[in-house]
């Protein structure tokens, strides 16, 4: 079972096939923010919080990358 909504994995997939810098959380972010992307932002922000979540990130960036093999 996916630990990342599908939608999520869809944008990141097309940032990747972008060449988005998928190690690079700000430039993620400004890919998502240049599709008009501001509700799957906010997925990789901690509840309640400002304070983006890096390991969810990288756990959706790596889920879509075992997705991809």
């Amino acid at each position: 079972m996916s630990r990342t909504p599908e939608h999520i994995l869809t944008k990141l997939t097309d940032a990747n096939q972008a060449g988005i810098d998928m190690t690079s959380p700000k430039a993620v972010v400004t890919f998502l923010l240049a599709q008009g992307e501001k509700e799957s932002i906010l997925f990789f922000y901690k509840p309640n919080s400002v304070e983006f979540d890096f390991d969810k990130f990288n756990d959706a960036v790596s889920e879509m990358n075992e997705r991809k093999n």
